[in-house]
């Protein structure tokens, strides 16, 4: 059975994980082994944005839910030094800063779904949608925006049976 909650601290690390297998193409240039990514970003999350899909234990995917006031996740240069080696630390640092940071023009009512990703060994088992769902009720916004790259068929058809409706269309560089 699936338990939709909130993260804990305690939680930290599976989500920072959850996040670096979900983003692994993503987070390739900078690094291909998902551990050393998820000890890179553990640091910069603002866990009290997450929330957890929890099956039997085990954190099998994660979302957050962001707004105007404050984003799930945030840069931190000396662990992502630590972590990726000097240099590719602070290129992730340059990068991720403008991905992470970025100040979001919505009104305080509307919540921006960041980071919906689910682990490895529980793709194609309902586990986003129900989470989407779930995390959206669980967060009392009225209005909900995301944005996702037009090659991610998978996440796209998820967020259209949920209800979503495209609004824009950028190409992925």
């Amino acid at each position: 059975m699936i338990n939709i909650r909130n993260a804990k601290e305690k939680d930290r690390n599976h989500v920072a994980l959850c996040i670096a297998e979900g983003f692994e193409k993503d987070f390739s240039i900078l690094c291909k082994n998902n551990q050393k990514v998820a000890n890179a970003i553990a640091e910069g999350l603002n866990i009290n944005r997450f929330y957890v899909a929890d099956i039997d234990g085990d954190i099998a995917g994660v979302t957050a839910i962001s707004d105007c006031n404050g984003r799930a996740a945030g840069v931190n240069k000396k662990s992502l030094i630590k972590h990726l080696g000097l240099m590719k630390g602070m290129i992730g640092a340059l990068v991720l800063k403008e991905e992470f940071e970025g100040q979001l023009h919505y009104p305080v009512t509307t919540g921006y779904i960041e980071f919906v990703a689910v682990r490895k060994k529980y793709r194609k088992q309902g586990v986003a949608t129900f989470m989407l769902k779930e995390s959206m009720q669980l967060s009392n916004y009225q209005e909900f925006v995301l944005d996702v790259t037009d090659i991610n068929e998978n996440a796209i058809k998820c967020y259209t049976n949920i209800g979503f409706i495209e609004y824009d269309r950028i190409p992925e560089k």
